[in-house]
């Protein structure tokens, strides 16, 4: 504090701290509501029919790919099959031929020989019918996977064309607020001052989106930065409509 001839001054609003006439009760309503549209944006992309409908959404794409993967797979069962019966009648094919050469065949050694390799192909062809009836099994039991999850596709899609409905509508609803909101927002700001308004608008695009707060509890609610007791007491010297800001974040404060 310094002192004169006429005795003690107030000291100076200095740094970051200025005077100017500024409607802040009108800037502190805009900022009421460019908070809310803020709030009505981010709660609009997380409405509970969205969240509830891209969750059926993903189960129902979710069971279309198993359903695909299981179809794959017994297409692939399919396959190996078809090659499994192809050996199976080259094999049957072969030991027709041994048996009709061994009929004509007369030295032991050589019959011997034949019988032998007829029962590597007998063993061949008892390991491809143990596998064809695996195969066969498990593209049976693919058969019901398949009927089961299409059941739950099924049911999924309807619920999902039900929730569908109820997203549109809430959407729709939102749409409305916010519109609402836009048209206050506009009617806000046609009322400033366009001084006032170019200083608000610079601020909330510098400062996060808050341009104006209040001091409550010896802190600026902007930045949530107490405020010195020297600097508070030159703030609450300065009339209501004095634009005055945080000298911590350059907000502007409404008293």
């Amino acid at each position: 504090m310094r002192h004169g001839t006429n005795g003690p001054t107030e000291p100076p609003l200095t740094g970051p701290l200025y005077s100017r006439l500024m409607d802040l009760g009108a800037m502190n309503d805009l900022q009421s509501i460019d908070t809310a549209i803020e709030q009505a944006t981010h709660a609009r992309t997380r409405l509970p029919e969205i969240v509830e409908h891209d969750a059926v959404v993903a189960e129902r794409e979710a069971l279309d790919v198993h359903i695909q993967r299981v179809r794959r797979a017994q297409q692939s069962a399919q396959n190996e099959l078809d090659r499994l019966e192809r050996e199976s009648a080259e094999i049957d094919a072969h030991r027709s031929r041994l048996e009709k050469q061994l009929k004509t065949i007369i030295s032991p050694r050589e019959a011997e020989a034949l019988q032998h390799e007829m029962q590597v192909l007998a063993a061949n062809r008892n390991e491809l019918d143990d596998r064809g009836i695996e195969l066969l099994e498990g593209s049976s039991a693919a058969d019901d996977e398949i009927v089961g999850l299409e059941s739950r596709a099924e049911r999924t899609r309807a619920s999902e064309a039900s929730l569908a409905e109820r997203r549109r509508m809430a959407e729709e609803r939102a749409d409305s607020e916010l519109g609402s909101l836009e048209n206050r927002r506009r009617d806000a700001a046609a009322a400033l001052d366009p001084t006032d308004l170019a200083v608000y608008e610079r601020l909330r695009k510098a400062l996060g989106g808050i341009a104006v707060c209040r001091i409550e509890h010896g802190a600026c609610t902007g930045c949530r930065m107490e405020i010195s007791i020297a600097e508070l007491d030159s703030i609450k010297r300065q009339s209501a409509e004095v634009a005055v800001e945080c000298p911590n974040c350059t907000r502007l404060l409404v008293r």
